[in-house]
């Protein structure tokens, strides 16, 4: 009997732990699990922070590689040649893990192209917007937290190849990335229009100017099915998946109950507090201002609050005087006459100092902004010199095989004259030898 019960919990609880396992957050993303689901794993990474990993990609495999680019009302839109790409470029962030590699965090908001831009006169790249990487309406993207990727993470190819249907086979070699990421100025332009955002990136002129070709804009044909992807082969029909949030919520409630998600104990680097996409900060966010906002006007409006403000208003006309954070007030008292003015001044160890909780909890955070600001500067810049020395040792070294390559050939030239001196003398000597005779 103790045998059945032991077996019979044991059962119980492996299948307790499988149904867990592959129940996903409520966050409204359930579309998204059960869709990328066949081509990834969905990995929890951080509390809340569920992202999405793609497999069967080849090694140095890199977001917004395998498509092309088109030109449409929207501004450039990637047009992904991969299973995938209808929801992963169009929808969230890529950011790269040094564990994890390329994963992709889950977000509502539909764009042509989450990407961005650098040019000059000969060369234009992109790479993916990081996780950090936030659209307004008013102000278009602007960083929770100072990152870009390094150049080893963007594609570049030459203006006349920026729109072949196969560009990925003209992509500029890694060794050359550096020069030209350097010599290239960085661009981003979002803006938002009939209720879509725009990505207009790198001015569509300007590219056909650079380009010499005549490029057309690109109707995009709706799809609200994602299972009309791979029913067509013709290239010159532009098929989008864009649905808005509340589509998404409501596919949500029929998909992704029974998607398996990972849960990982491995640290990503990600810094996953400085992430506002999806649900996961919006609210958070909106509830804190919305608390401050409540704590600000019960603080105004109340009467012992009313009182202070007149108090101190009364205190500031008989000389009341501030002097940064410390305060001395003089108080005059008359005398029973009304006669006599007594003056009498506080000590700084009895002031009531007052503080607002609010304003110091801002200043805190901004004060841990910008370390991590600095911080982050700090780290590019490091990384940034580090490469610059590797590429002057690179260079350094080049020159010294050219020069050794040099001193080679120099050599093997004075070795085959050599050679055809000693053969003319050679000659002579034996023609001498013949007249002697």
């Amino acid at each position: 009997m103790k045998r059945i019960i032991v077996v019979a919990v044991l059962i119980l609880s492996g299948f307790l732990l499988n149904s867990e396992a592959k129940t996903p957050h409520p966050n409204g993303f359930g579309f998204f699990y059960s869709q990328l689901s066949p081509h990834g794993t969905w990995i929890e990474i951080d509390a809340g922070m569920v992202v999405w990993r793609p497999a069967f990609v080849r090694r140095g495999w890199a977001p917004y590689s395998m498509g092309r680019w088109v030109w449409t009302e929207y501004g450039w839109y990637w047009d992904s040649y991969e299973s995938f790409g209808h929801i992963v470029y169009h929808y969230g962030r890529w950011y790269y893990d040094d564990y994890y590699g390329w994963i992709w965090i889950p977000d509502y908001e539909w764009a042509p192209a989450w990407v961005e831009w650098r040019y000059d006169d000969y060369y234009i790249g992109w790479a993916p917007l990081p996780p950090y990487a936030v659209f307004s309406i008013n102000t278009g993207i602007h960083f929770t937290h100072d990152f870009h990727y390094p150049y080893h993470h963007w594609h570049f190819v030459r203006f006349n190849n920026f729109c072949d249907p196969y560009v990925y086979n003209h992509y500029i070699g890694s060794q050359y990335k550096h020069r030209i990421f350097s010599n290239t100025r960085y661009r981003n332009d979002y803006s938002y229009s009939n209720g879509r955002i725009v990505n207009r990136g790198v001015d569509i002129d300007y590219v056909r100017k650079r380009s010499g070709q005549n490029i057309k804009q690109r109707e995009i044909v709706r799809v609200n099915n994602p299972e009309e992807f791979g029913r067509t082969r013709d290239r010159n029909v532009i098929r989008g998946y864009m649905d808005s949030r509340d589509e998404i919520v409501r596919r949500d409630q029929s998909g992704g109950r029974n998607v398996e998600i990972k849960r990982s104990d491995r640290k990503s680097s990600l810094i996953t507090n400085k992430v506002e996409l999806g649900e996961r900060k919006r609210i958070d966010r909106e509830s804190a201002e919305k608390n401050n906002d409540v704590i600000l006007r019960d603080r105004t409006n109340s009467k012992e609050s009313r009182e202070r403000i007149n108090n101190e208003n009364k205190n500031n006309e008989s000389g009341r005087i501030l002097q940064g954070t410390e305060e001395r007030t003089i108080n005059r008292t008359n005398t029973q006459t009304g006669k006599d003015n007594k003056v009498r001044e506080i000590p700084d160890h009895k002031i009531e100092k007052r503080e607002n909780p609010v304003i110091n909890k801002r200043n805190e955070n901004q004060n841990g902004t910008q370390q991590n600001g600095n911080r982050q500067r700090t780290e590019t810049n490091v990384q940034r010199n580090t490469e610059k020395k590797v590429e002057v040792q690179r260079n350094t070294e080049r020159k010294v095989d050219v020069q050794r390559n040099t001193e080679r050939k120099v050599e093997a030239q004075r070795n085959t004259q050599r050679k055809a001196e000693v053969q003319r003398n050679t000659e002579k000597n034996s023609s001498g030898s013949r007249r002697s005779r």
